[in-house]
C-alpha cells in the first residue's frame, strides 16, 4: 500500500466506493481531540473526506459530555470512538469510556474505543489501564510514519466497514509486445528486462507476501512467468483463474492452450488442470465489452475463498477497470494516481460492501 494509506501502494468493479454511500444509516465516527488541536497534528479535514468517499462519517468533538450526546443521537449507526487522554485528567478518559459502556450495555452493544495520546502512547500503566477497561490504545504515532497511519485507518474501517480480503495486485513485468508496440505477438514473453524486474521484485520481497495464502495469477505466459519469477520461493501455492485474462482481443491478449502452456512450464509445478479448455477464447464474459461484468465476477470469486491474504498477478487494463484508476470524481488522500506500471505492485482491501479501497 502507498506512503499514505495504509501498508505500500478505490475503485471497485461496480460503482466505486460510493456504493456504501447508499446505505440507509452511514457508518458514524466519533473523533475526541484536544480542544487545543487534533492528536499528533493529524489532518482530520483530509480524513474526514477520506472516511465520506466510503460512506463512513465522522464527527470531530472537544468534549466527552458532546461525544455523549452525539453518541446517543447516533444510536446503532455509531460504529467507534477515537479517544483523547490527557495525562492531566485521566479521570475524564477513563470515566468517558465507563459511560459509553453504561450506554452501550443499556442496548446489548459495545462500541469499541481507541485511545490515541501522546501520553498514552509514551505510559505503559495507561496502555494497561486502557486495556483493563476493555479497550484499546494505539500503539503508534500515526503521524510520523506512514505505516502509523495505515494502522489507524485500517482500524476505522475494520470497525465501520468490514474487510474482507487484503490483496496485493501486480502487473506482469516487461513483455515483448510492451517493449516494441507490437499488438500482434501471440501470448508473448517477457522480455530480458522484464526478467530483471521481476528479480527486483523477488529481491524486494513486499510484505504483503509474507501475510498471503495464495497466488492467483492469468494464465497468459507473461503472467506465469512474472508468478514464478518474483513469487517462485514465496511458498505460496498458485492457482490459475482464467477471469483474470487480459481484457482485449488483440493477439498479444489472447492466451494458449493447455498444452503448450504444459510445454512451456514444464517442471514448474505449475497446474493447469483448473482451467477450462477453452479458456483463452474471447467469447461470452470473456468479450472485451464484457469487461466490467468479468470484473464483478472475479470480485466474486475472490471473496469466496477462504484465504484471507492473496497475491494477484494480472494485467493493466484489466487492474484499470477492476480498480477504477480511469474514473472520474472525488479520490482518497492517499491513493496512488495512473495506471500500473511493468512489475508494479499496490494493495487493496476488499470491503464488505463488495469495494476496492486502496
Amino acid at each position: 500500500r502507498p506512503a499514505g494509506r495504509p501498508a505500500a501502494a478505490m475503485g471497485a468493479a461496480a460503482g466505486g466506493g460510493l456504493a456504501l454511500a447508499a446505505r440507509r444509516e452511514p457508518a458514524a465516527v466519533i473523533w475526541i481531540r484536544s480542544k487545543h488541536g487534533a492528536q499528533f497534528q493529524l489532518d482530520l479535514d483530509t480524513l474526514t473526506q477520506d472516511l465520506a468517499y466510503t460512506g463512513v462519517k465522522l464527527f470531530v468533538v472537544t468534549d466527552s459530555n458532546e461525544a455523549m450526546d452525539k453518541a446517543r443521537s447516533l444510536g446503532p449507526a455509531l460504529r467507534c470512538v477515537i479517544q483523547n487522554w490527557q495525562r492531566s485528567s485521566a479521570d475524564s478518559g477513563r470515566d468517558f469510556i465507563e459511560e459509553l459502556q453504561r450506554y452501550g450495555g443499556e442496548n446489548q452493544r459495545h462500541v469499541p474505543v481507541l485511545v490515541l495520546s501522546h501520553s498514552v502512547l509514551t505510559s505503559p500503566e495507561l496502555q494497561e489501564e486502557v486495556r483493563r477497561l476493555g479497550e484499546e490504545p494505539f500503539p503508534f504515532d500515526p503521524a510520523a510514519s506512514p505505516q502509523g497511519f495505515a494502522r489507524l485507518v485500517e482500524w476505522i474501517f475494520r470497525r465501520c466497514v468490514g474487510i474482507e480480503k487484503s490483496v496485493l495486485f501486480v502487473r506482469h513485468a516487461q513483455a515483448e509486445h510492451n517493449a516494441t508496440h507490437d499488438w500482434n505477438i501471440k501470448d508473448p514473453a517477457l522480455t530480458a528486462k522484464g526478467q530483471r524486474q521481476c528479480q527486483s521484485l523477488a529481491a524486494a520481497r513486499p510484505p504483503e507476501v509474507a501475510t498471503s495464502q495464495v497466488i492467483l495469477t492469468s494464465p497468459m505466459r507473461r503472467t506465469l512467468q512474472t508468478t514464478l519469477l518474483a513469487f517462485g520461493t514465496a511458498g505460496l501455492p498458485v492457482v490459475c483463474e482464467a477471469l483474470l485474462q487480459e481484457a482485449g482481443e488483440a493477439p498479444c491478449d489472447i492466451g494458449s492452450d493447455k498444452a503448450t502452456l504444459r510445454q512451456w512450464f514444464n517442471g514448474t509445478g505449475l497446474n493447469f488442470e483448473g482451467l477450462h479448455d477453452k479458456w483463452y477464447e474471447k467469447e461470452g464474459v470473456n468479450k472485451e465489452s464484457r469487461l466490467p461484468e468479468r470484473m464483478a465476477r472475479l470480485t466474486g470469486v475472490i471473496r469466496g475463498r477462504r484465504e484471507a491474504g492473496l497475491v494477484v498477478v494480472a494485467h493493466g487494463t484489466l487492474l484499470e477497470t477492476l480498480l477504477g484508476l480511469e474514473r472520474e470524481g472525488p479520490r482518497l488522500s492517499w491513493e496512488v494516481q495512473g495506471d500500473f506500471e511493468n512489475c508494479e505492485c499496490r494493495s487493496y482491501w476488499l470491503l464488505s460492501c463488495g469495494t476496492w479501497l486502496p
